[in-house]
Protein backbone atom coordinates (compact mmCIF):
# COMPACT_ATOMS: atom_id res chain seq x y z
CA UNK A 1 0.00 0.00 0.00
CA UNK A 2 1.39 3.40 -0.92
CA UNK A 3 2.15 5.61 2.03
CA UNK A 4 -0.04 8.52 0.85
CA UNK A 5 -2.33 9.03 -2.15
CA UNK A 6 -2.17 12.27 -4.22
CA UNK A 7 -5.68 13.30 -3.13
CA UNK A 8 -4.71 12.69 0.48
CA UNK A 9 -1.60 14.80 -0.02
CA UNK A 10 -3.80 17.69 -1.16
CA UNK A 11 -6.01 17.23 1.90
CA UNK A 12 -2.93 17.18 4.12
CA UNK A 13 -1.81 20.52 2.67
CA UNK A 14 -5.27 21.98 3.34
CA UNK A 15 -5.24 20.70 6.93
CA UNK A 16 -1.79 22.16 7.47
CA UNK A 17 -2.99 25.52 6.13
CA UNK A 18 -5.75 25.60 8.76
CA UNK A 19 -3.19 25.51 11.59
CA UNK A 20 -0.68 28.17 12.39
CA UNK A 21 2.99 27.32 12.09
CA UNK A 22 3.26 26.54 15.80
CA UNK A 23 -0.21 25.08 16.47
CA UNK A 24 -0.29 21.33 16.88
CA UNK A 25 -3.32 19.21 16.11
CA UNK A 26 -5.29 18.77 19.32
CA UNK A 27 -6.17 15.19 20.17
CA UNK A 28 -9.03 16.22 22.49
CA UNK A 29 -10.60 18.82 20.19
CA UNK A 30 -9.89 17.35 16.76
CA UNK A 31 -8.95 13.64 16.85
CA UNK A 32 -11.03 12.29 19.73
CA UNK A 33 -14.38 13.32 18.17
CA UNK A 34 -13.48 11.40 14.99
CA UNK A 35 -12.44 8.27 16.92
CA UNK A 36 -15.51 8.47 19.16
CA UNK A 37 -17.95 8.82 16.29
CA UNK A 38 -16.40 6.44 13.76
CA UNK A 39 -14.46 3.82 15.76
CA UNK A 40 -15.80 3.32 19.28
CA UNK A 41 -19.03 1.65 18.14
CA UNK A 42 -17.01 -1.47 17.18
CA UNK A 43 -13.99 -0.91 19.41
CA UNK A 44 -15.50 0.25 22.68
CA UNK A 45 -15.78 -0.90 26.26
CA UNK A 46 -18.31 -3.68 25.68
CA UNK A 47 -17.74 -4.46 21.98
CA UNK A 48 -14.07 -4.69 21.02
CA UNK A 49 -13.73 -6.42 17.67
CA UNK A 50 -10.30 -7.84 16.97
CA UNK A 51 -9.41 -7.48 20.63
CA UNK A 52 -8.92 -3.73 20.16
CA UNK A 53 -10.52 -0.90 22.13
CA UNK A 54 -10.40 2.78 21.27
CA UNK A 55 -12.72 4.29 23.90
CA UNK A 56 -9.83 5.86 25.85
CA UNK A 57 -6.51 7.29 24.72
CA UNK A 58 -4.71 4.62 26.73
CA UNK A 59 -6.52 1.82 24.91
CA UNK A 60 -6.23 3.57 21.53
CA UNK A 61 -2.44 3.38 21.78
CA UNK A 62 -2.25 -0.27 22.91
CA UNK A 63 -1.49 -3.12 20.52
CA UNK A 64 -4.55 -4.94 19.20
CA UNK A 65 -5.26 -8.65 19.55
CA UNK A 66 -3.35 -9.20 16.30
CA UNK A 67 -0.27 -7.55 17.78
CA UNK A 68 -0.35 -4.57 15.42
CA UNK A 69 0.84 -1.23 16.78
CA UNK A 70 -2.08 1.20 16.34
CA UNK A 71 -0.06 4.39 16.51
CA UNK A 72 3.69 4.86 16.16
CA UNK A 73 4.32 8.52 17.07
CA UNK A 74 6.02 10.36 14.24
CA UNK A 75 5.45 7.59 11.68
CA UNK A 76 1.96 7.34 10.10
CA UNK A 77 3.01 4.64 7.61
CA UNK A 78 3.97 2.31 10.47
CA UNK A 79 0.78 3.08 12.39
CA UNK A 80 -1.95 0.49 11.82
CA UNK A 81 -4.66 3.02 12.62
CA UNK A 82 -3.57 5.33 9.83
CA UNK A 83 -3.00 2.54 7.32
CA UNK A 84 -6.50 1.13 7.92
CA UNK A 85 -8.33 4.44 7.59
CA UNK A 86 -6.38 5.55 4.50
CA UNK A 87 -6.22 2.38 2.39
CA UNK A 88 -8.19 2.19 -0.86
CA UNK A 89 -8.78 -1.53 -0.33
CA UNK A 90 -12.44 -1.62 0.78
CA UNK A 91 -12.08 -5.08 2.32
CA UNK A 92 -9.39 -3.77 4.71
CA UNK A 93 -10.48 -0.16 5.23
CA UNK A 94 -11.91 0.97 8.55
CA UNK A 95 -14.60 1.71 9.59
CA UNK A 96 -15.58 -1.68 8.21
CA UNK A 97 -18.90 -1.79 6.38
CA UNK A 98 -19.35 1.98 6.69
CA UNK A 99 -18.45 5.13 4.78
CA UNK A 100 -14.74 5.95 4.88
CA UNK A 101 -13.40 8.91 6.79
CA UNK A 102 -13.19 12.07 4.72
CA UNK A 103 -9.83 12.92 3.20
CA UNK A 104 -9.49 15.89 5.52
CA UNK A 105 -10.14 13.65 8.55
CA UNK A 106 -7.52 11.15 7.38
CA UNK A 107 -5.08 13.98 6.76
CA UNK A 108 -5.76 15.37 10.24
CA UNK A 109 -4.98 11.99 11.84
CA UNK A 110 -1.82 11.76 9.74
CA UNK A 111 -0.60 15.17 10.87
CA UNK A 112 -1.39 14.36 14.53
CA UNK A 113 0.76 11.21 14.28
CA UNK A 114 3.57 13.08 12.48
CA UNK A 115 3.58 15.65 15.28
CA UNK A 116 4.15 12.92 17.87
CA UNK A 117 0.61 11.67 18.61
CA UNK A 118 0.50 13.64 21.83
CA UNK A 119 -2.37 13.62 24.31
CA UNK A 120 -3.50 17.06 25.47
CA UNK A 121 -6.18 15.92 27.93
CA UNK A 122 -5.97 15.42 31.69
CA UNK A 123 -6.39 11.65 32.09
CA UNK A 124 -5.48 9.22 29.27
CA UNK A 125 -7.58 6.55 31.03
CA UNK A 126 -10.76 8.63 30.85
CA UNK A 127 -13.34 7.82 28.19
CA UNK A 128 -13.01 9.89 25.04
CA UNK A 129 -16.47 11.28 25.73
CA UNK A 130 -15.34 12.53 29.14
CA UNK A 131 -12.08 13.87 27.69
CA UNK A 132 -13.95 15.89 25.08
CA UNK A 133 -16.27 17.27 27.74
CA UNK A 134 -19.71 18.82 27.27
CA UNK A 135 -20.94 19.32 23.74
CA UNK A 136 -22.10 22.51 22.10
CA UNK A 137 -25.47 21.58 20.70
CA UNK A 138 -26.84 22.90 17.42
CA UNK A 139 -30.13 24.74 17.34
CA UNK A 140 -33.29 22.71 16.88
CA UNK A 141 -34.88 22.95 13.42
CA UNK A 142 -37.05 26.03 12.97
CA UNK A 143 -39.52 23.63 11.35
CA UNK A 144 -39.25 19.85 11.14
CA UNK A 145 -39.29 18.10 7.77
CA UNK A 146 -40.81 14.98 9.31
CA UNK A 147 -42.29 14.05 12.65
CA UNK A 148 -39.75 13.01 15.29
CA UNK A 149 -40.55 10.06 17.58
CA UNK A 150 -41.66 11.20 21.04
CA UNK A 151 -39.26 9.29 23.27
CA UNK A 152 -40.01 11.30 26.43
CA UNK A 153 -42.76 13.47 27.87
CA UNK A 154 -43.81 14.71 31.31
CA UNK A 155 -46.75 16.59 32.76
CA UNK A 156 -45.96 19.88 34.51
CA UNK A 157 -47.90 20.15 37.81
CA UNK A 158 -51.19 22.03 37.55
CA UNK A 159 -49.89 24.61 40.04
CA UNK A 160 -47.56 25.78 37.28
CA UNK A 161 -50.23 25.62 34.55
CA UNK A 162 -51.86 23.02 32.32
CA UNK A 163 -48.71 22.09 30.47
CA UNK A 164 -46.78 19.10 29.19
CA UNK A 165 -43.10 18.88 28.22
CA UNK A 166 -42.20 16.84 25.11
CA UNK A 167 -38.77 15.76 23.90
CA UNK A 168 -37.70 16.82 20.41
CA UNK A 169 -34.47 17.10 18.41
CA UNK A 170 -31.93 19.15 20.40
CA UNK A 171 -34.88 20.64 22.27
CA UNK A 172 -37.82 20.20 24.62
CA UNK A 173 -41.12 21.81 23.70
CA UNK A 174 -43.75 22.94 26.22
CA UNK A 175 -47.42 22.66 25.20
CA UNK A 176 -50.78 23.53 26.70
CA UNK A 177 -52.12 20.08 27.62
CA UNK A 178 -55.74 21.16 27.11
CA UNK A 179 -55.52 23.12 23.85
CA UNK A 180 -52.27 21.72 22.34
CA UNK A 181 -50.97 25.27 21.86
CA UNK A 182 -47.18 25.62 21.75
CA UNK A 183 -45.96 27.67 24.71
CA UNK A 184 -42.16 27.47 24.64
CA UNK A 185 -39.16 25.86 22.99
CA UNK A 186 -36.12 25.03 25.14
CA UNK A 187 -32.89 24.49 23.21
CA UNK A 188 -29.19 23.85 23.96
CA UNK A 189 -30.03 20.20 24.66
CA UNK A 190 -28.73 16.81 23.38
CA UNK A 191 -29.67 15.43 19.99
CA UNK A 192 -32.15 12.84 21.26
CA UNK A 193 -34.23 13.39 24.39
CA UNK A 194 -34.82 10.03 26.09
CA UNK A 195 -36.12 10.99 29.53
CA UNK A 196 -37.98 13.90 31.14
CA UNK A 197 -39.09 14.45 34.73
CA UNK A 198 -40.48 17.52 36.47
CA UNK A 199 -39.44 18.36 40.02
CA UNK A 200 -42.20 18.17 42.62
CA UNK A 201 -42.54 21.95 42.80
CA UNK A 202 -42.82 22.18 39.02
CA UNK A 203 -39.87 24.54 38.65
CA UNK A 204 -37.15 22.21 37.31
CA UNK A 205 -37.09 19.89 34.32
CA UNK A 206 -34.66 16.96 34.41
CA UNK A 207 -33.53 15.98 30.91
CA UNK A 208 -31.50 12.98 29.75
CA UNK A 209 -30.43 12.02 26.23
CA UNK A 210 -27.53 12.22 23.80
CA UNK A 211 -26.31 10.61 20.60
CA UNK A 212 -26.53 6.79 20.48
CA UNK A 213 -23.17 5.04 20.64
CA UNK A 214 -21.33 8.32 21.03
CA UNK A 215 -22.38 10.64 23.82
CA UNK A 216 -24.78 11.04 26.73
CA UNK A 217 -25.82 14.00 28.83
CA UNK A 218 -28.14 14.92 31.71
CA UNK A 219 -29.29 18.50 32.28
CA UNK A 220 -31.51 20.53 34.57
CA UNK A 221 -33.72 23.23 33.06
CA UNK A 222 -35.08 26.08 35.20
CA UNK A 223 -38.66 26.48 33.94
CA UNK A 224 -39.03 29.85 35.67
CA UNK A 225 -36.32 31.52 33.61
CA UNK A 226 -34.85 31.63 30.13
CA UNK A 227 -31.42 30.54 31.38
CA UNK A 228 -29.51 27.86 29.49
CA UNK A 229 -29.82 24.29 30.80
CA UNK A 230 -27.41 23.43 33.63
CA UNK A 231 -25.20 20.41 32.89
CA UNK A 232 -25.52 17.59 35.42
CA UNK A 233 -23.22 14.98 33.83
CA UNK A 234 -21.82 13.56 30.60
CA UNK A 235 -21.44 9.89 29.62
CA UNK A 236 -19.74 7.72 27.02
CA UNK A 237 -23.10 6.68 25.53
CA UNK A 238 -26.63 8.03 25.45
CA UNK A 239 -28.39 8.59 28.80
CA UNK A 240 -31.73 6.74 28.74
CA UNK A 241 -33.32 7.52 32.10
CA UNK A 242 -33.05 10.18 34.82
CA UNK A 243 -35.24 10.62 37.91
CA UNK A 244 -35.50 12.64 41.10
CA UNK A 245 -35.98 10.94 44.43
CA UNK A 246 -39.18 11.72 46.38
CA UNK A 247 -37.54 14.58 48.27
CA UNK A 248 -36.05 16.12 45.14
CA UNK A 249 -32.62 16.13 46.79
CA UNK A 250 -31.01 13.40 44.68
CA UNK A 251 -30.99 12.37 41.04
CA UNK A 252 -30.25 8.98 39.46
CA UNK A 253 -29.14 8.59 35.83
CA UNK A 254 -28.70 5.41 33.77
CA UNK A 255 -27.86 4.79 30.14
CA UNK A 256 -26.45 2.75 27.31
CA UNK A 257 -22.99 2.77 28.89
CA UNK A 258 -24.38 0.21 31.38
CA UNK A 259 -23.81 2.48 34.38
CA UNK A 260 -25.98 4.11 37.04
CA UNK A 261 -24.92 7.36 38.73
CA UNK A 262 -26.39 9.30 41.61
CA UNK A 263 -26.04 13.08 42.07
CA UNK A 264 -26.75 15.72 44.64
CA UNK A 265 -29.53 17.72 42.96
CA UNK A 266 -28.47 21.03 44.50
CA UNK A 267 -24.72 20.93 43.91
CA UNK A 268 -24.69 18.55 40.90
CA UNK A 269 -21.90 16.61 42.62
CA UNK A 270 -21.70 12.97 41.57
CA UNK A 271 -22.14 10.83 44.67
CA UNK A 272 -21.44 7.41 43.17
CA UNK A 273 -21.41 5.36 39.97
CA UNK A 274 -22.18 1.66 39.60
CA UNK A 275 -21.29 -0.27 36.44
CA UNK A 276 -22.40 -3.82 37.27
CA UNK A 277 -24.92 -4.33 34.45
CA UNK A 278 -23.69 -6.19 31.39
CA UNK A 279 -25.89 -4.24 28.97
CA UNK A 280 -27.80 -0.96 28.65
CA UNK A 281 -29.48 0.50 31.71
CA UNK A 282 -32.89 1.33 30.29
CA UNK A 283 -34.69 2.74 33.33
CA UNK A 284 -33.96 3.91 36.89
CA UNK A 285 -36.24 4.58 39.87
CA UNK A 286 -35.92 5.60 43.54
CA UNK A 287 -37.88 3.74 46.20
CA UNK A 288 -40.47 5.77 48.12
CA UNK A 289 -38.35 5.75 51.28
CA UNK A 290 -35.22 6.81 49.37
CA UNK A 291 -33.24 3.75 50.44
CA UNK A 292 -32.91 2.10 47.02
CA UNK A 293 -32.20 2.90 43.38
CA UNK A 294 -33.48 0.24 40.99
CA UNK A 295 -32.03 -0.06 37.50
CA UNK A 296 -33.63 -2.10 34.71
CA UNK A 297 -31.46 -3.44 31.92
CA UNK A 298 -31.35 -5.24 28.62
CA UNK A 299 -29.30 -7.86 30.50
CA UNK A 300 -32.69 -9.21 31.77
CA UNK A 301 -32.17 -8.13 35.38
CA UNK A 302 -33.17 -5.32 37.72
CA UNK A 303 -30.36 -4.33 40.06
CA UNK A 304 -31.29 -2.75 43.40
CA UNK A 305 -28.58 -0.41 44.71
CA UNK A 306 -28.22 1.06 48.16
CA UNK A 307 -28.95 4.72 47.48
CA UNK A 308 -26.45 5.88 50.08
CA UNK A 309 -23.32 4.48 48.43
CA UNK A 310 -24.36 2.64 45.24
CA UNK A 311 -23.47 -0.82 46.55
CA UNK A 312 -25.54 -3.73 45.26
CA UNK A 313 -28.38 -4.66 47.62
CA UNK A 314 -29.95 -7.41 45.52
CA UNK A 315 -30.76 -8.48 41.96
CA UNK A 316 -34.30 -9.19 40.82
CA UNK A 317 -34.20 -12.12 38.36
CA UNK A 318 -37.94 -12.49 37.76
CA UNK A 319 -37.66 -11.67 34.07
CA UNK A 320 -35.54 -14.81 33.63
CA UNK A 321 -38.17 -17.08 35.21
CA UNK A 322 -40.27 -19.63 33.36
CA UNK A 323 -43.97 -18.91 33.97
CA UNK A 324 -46.09 -21.81 32.76
CA UNK A 325 -45.33 -22.38 29.10
CA UNK A 326 -43.56 -19.03 28.84
CA UNK A 327 -39.77 -19.29 29.18
CA UNK A 328 -38.83 -15.75 30.10
CA UNK A 329 -35.28 -14.56 29.35
CA UNK A 330 -36.46 -11.05 28.54
CA UNK A 331 -34.81 -7.62 28.52
CA UNK A 332 -36.31 -5.18 31.02
CA UNK A 333 -37.21 -1.75 29.66
CA UNK A 334 -38.95 -0.06 32.56
CA UNK A 335 -38.94 -0.17 36.36
CA UNK A 336 -40.97 2.03 38.70
CA UNK A 337 -41.30 2.03 42.46
CA UNK A 338 -44.78 2.68 43.82
CA UNK A 339 -45.06 6.16 45.36
CA UNK A 340 -46.08 5.02 48.86
CA UNK A 341 -45.05 1.38 49.18
CA UNK A 342 -41.67 -0.46 49.17
CA UNK A 343 -42.74 -2.23 45.99
CA UNK A 344 -41.55 -2.06 42.39
CA UNK A 345 -43.13 -2.91 39.05
CA UNK A 346 -41.03 -3.85 36.03
CA UNK A 347 -41.68 -4.90 32.43
CA UNK A 348 -40.06 -5.37 29.05
CA UNK A 349 -40.18 -8.39 26.79
CA UNK A 350 -42.66 -11.14 27.49
CA UNK A 351 -46.27 -11.36 28.60
CA UNK A 352 -45.99 -10.18 32.18
CA UNK A 353 -45.64 -7.02 34.22
CA UNK A 354 -44.00 -8.04 37.48
CA UNK A 355 -44.61 -6.60 40.95
CA UNK A 356 -42.02 -7.30 43.66
CA UNK A 357 -40.38 -6.15 46.88
CA UNK A 358 -36.57 -5.62 47.09
CA UNK A 359 -36.30 -6.84 50.70
CA UNK A 360 -38.25 -10.02 49.99
CA UNK A 361 -36.24 -10.49 46.82
CA UNK A 362 -33.02 -10.39 48.85
CA UNK A 363 -34.45 -12.86 51.38
CA UNK A 364 -35.31 -15.29 48.58
CA UNK A 365 -32.01 -14.88 46.74
CA UNK A 366 -30.19 -17.79 48.41
CA UNK A 367 -27.04 -19.03 46.68
CA UNK A 368 -25.98 -20.61 43.42
CA UNK A 369 -26.24 -24.04 45.05
CA UNK A 370 -30.02 -23.84 45.42
CA UNK A 371 -30.75 -21.84 42.26
CA UNK A 372 -32.75 -24.59 40.53
CA UNK A 373 -34.89 -25.15 43.63
CA UNK A 374 -35.53 -21.42 44.04
CA UNK A 375 -36.54 -20.96 40.42
CA UNK A 376 -39.05 -23.79 40.78
CA UNK A 377 -40.82 -21.90 43.57
CA UNK A 378 -43.28 -19.13 42.92
CA UNK A 379 -41.73 -16.67 45.37
CA UNK A 380 -43.38 -13.45 46.55
CA UNK A 381 -43.57 -11.64 43.19
CA UNK A 382 -46.93 -11.05 41.52
CA UNK A 383 -47.49 -11.21 37.79
CA UNK A 384 -49.91 -9.26 35.61
CA UNK A 385 -50.56 -10.76 32.18
CA UNK A 386 -50.85 -7.53 30.24
CA UNK A 387 -52.23 -8.79 26.92
CA UNK A 388 -50.05 -6.33 24.99
CA UNK A 389 -47.81 -7.19 22.08
CA UNK A 390 -44.35 -7.16 23.68
CA UNK A 391 -42.19 -5.44 24.46
CA UNK A 392 -43.69 -3.12 27.06
CA UNK A 393 -41.57 -0.01 26.60
CA UNK A 394 -42.69 2.26 29.43
CA UNK A 395 -44.53 2.18 32.76
CA UNK A 396 -45.87 4.97 34.95
CA UNK A 397 -47.49 4.69 38.37
CA UNK A 398 -49.69 6.89 40.56
CA UNK A 399 -51.06 5.48 43.82
CA UNK A 400 -52.18 1.94 43.00
CA UNK A 401 -52.84 2.80 39.36
CA UNK A 402 -50.35 1.75 36.69
CA UNK A 403 -50.18 2.46 32.96
CA UNK A 404 -48.19 0.50 30.37
CA UNK A 405 -47.22 1.47 26.81
CA UNK A 406 -46.17 -1.08 24.24
CA UNK A 407 -44.85 -1.85 20.79
CA UNK A 408 -48.29 -2.52 19.33
CA UNK A 409 -49.45 1.07 19.82
CA UNK A 410 -51.58 0.27 22.85
CA UNK A 411 -51.77 1.92 26.25
CA UNK A 412 -53.40 0.08 29.14
CA UNK A 413 -54.39 0.98 32.70
CA UNK A 414 -54.15 -1.55 35.56
CA UNK A 415 -55.30 -1.68 39.17
CA UNK A 416 -52.39 -2.85 41.32
CA UNK A 417 -54.68 -3.95 44.14
CA UNK A 418 -56.60 -6.38 41.95
CA UNK A 419 -53.82 -6.91 39.34
CA UNK A 420 -56.51 -6.46 36.69
CA UNK A 421 -56.79 -4.36 33.56
CA UNK A 422 -59.02 -1.32 33.98
CA UNK A 423 -59.07 0.25 30.53
CA UNK A 424 -57.31 0.31 27.16
CA UNK A 425 -56.58 3.59 25.37
CA UNK A 426 -56.61 3.54 21.58
CA UNK A 427 -55.39 5.85 18.84
CA UNK A 428 -51.75 5.00 18.15
CA UNK A 429 -50.86 2.86 15.16
CA UNK A 430 -47.17 2.39 15.96
CA UNK A 431 -44.82 1.92 18.93
CA UNK A 432 -45.59 3.97 22.05
CA UNK A 433 -42.31 4.96 23.68
CA UNK A 434 -43.24 7.31 26.51
CA UNK A 435 -45.99 7.73 29.07
CA UNK A 436 -46.84 9.91 32.08
CA UNK A 437 -49.77 10.12 34.52
CA UNK A 438 -51.24 13.13 36.32
CA UNK A 439 -53.52 11.72 39.05
CA UNK A 440 -54.57 15.20 40.18
CA UNK A 441 -56.05 16.08 36.79
CA UNK A 442 -56.96 12.45 35.94
CA UNK A 443 -54.92 12.57 32.74
CA UNK A 444 -52.57 10.13 31.07
CA UNK A 445 -50.33 11.12 28.15
CA UNK A 446 -48.36 8.99 25.74
CA UNK A 447 -45.93 9.68 22.89
CA UNK A 448 -45.40 7.51 19.82
CA UNK A 449 -42.99 6.75 17.05
CA UNK A 450 -45.11 8.78 14.63
CA UNK A 451 -44.38 11.94 16.63
CA UNK A 452 -47.85 12.18 18.07
CA UNK A 453 -48.83 12.98 21.65
CA UNK A 454 -52.19 11.77 22.92
CA UNK A 455 -53.79 12.81 26.21
CA UNK A 456 -56.75 10.94 27.68
CA UNK A 457 -59.15 11.51 30.58
CA UNK A 458 -58.66 8.47 32.83
CA UNK A 459 -62.16 8.74 34.32
CA UNK A 460 -63.93 8.45 30.98
CA UNK A 461 -61.27 7.01 28.66
CA UNK A 462 -61.89 9.77 26.10
CA UNK A 463 -59.09 11.51 24.22
CA UNK A 464 -58.77 15.11 25.43
CA UNK A 465 -56.33 16.18 22.74
CA UNK A 466 -53.84 14.83 20.24
CA UNK A 467 -51.11 16.63 18.31
CA UNK A 468 -47.80 16.12 16.52
CA UNK A 469 -45.09 17.69 18.67
CA UNK A 470 -42.74 18.45 15.75
CA UNK A 471 -43.17 22.10 14.83
CA UNK A 472 -44.17 22.52 11.19
CA UNK A 473 -45.53 18.99 10.75
CA UNK A 474 -49.29 18.61 10.62
CA UNK A 475 -51.01 15.71 12.34
CA UNK A 476 -52.27 12.98 10.04
CA UNK A 477 -54.85 12.07 12.67
CA UNK A 478 -57.00 14.96 13.83
CA UNK A 479 -59.42 12.82 15.80
CA UNK A 480 -59.95 13.87 19.40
Amino acid sequence: MKSIRPTLLIAAVLVASMHSANAEVSFVREIAPIILKRCVGCHGEKINLGGYRANTFEYLMKRSGSGALPVKPGDPDRSALFRLISTTNSSLRMPKGDDPLTLSQVALVRRWILEGARYDGQDPRASLSAAIGPRSHPAAPAAYRAAQPVLALAFIPSSAGDMIAVGGYNEVTIWNSATDALIRRIGDLPQRIQSLQISLDGTKLLVAGGTPGEYGEADIVDLKSAAKPELLGTYSDIALSAVYDKSGDRIAVGGADGAVSEYDAATHRRLWTSAIHSDWVTSVSFSADGKFVASASKDMTVKVHNAQDGSLYTTYMGHCRQLGDYKGQDPVYSVRFLPELPTAVSAGGGKWIQMWDPVKTKDEAGSAADMEERFAKQGHAKYIEHGLHPPVLALTVGGMTMFAASADGAVKQFNLNTLKEVRAYAGFTDWVYSIDYDPERHLVAAGGYNGEVRIWDTQTGTCVTSFVASIGVRSSANAR
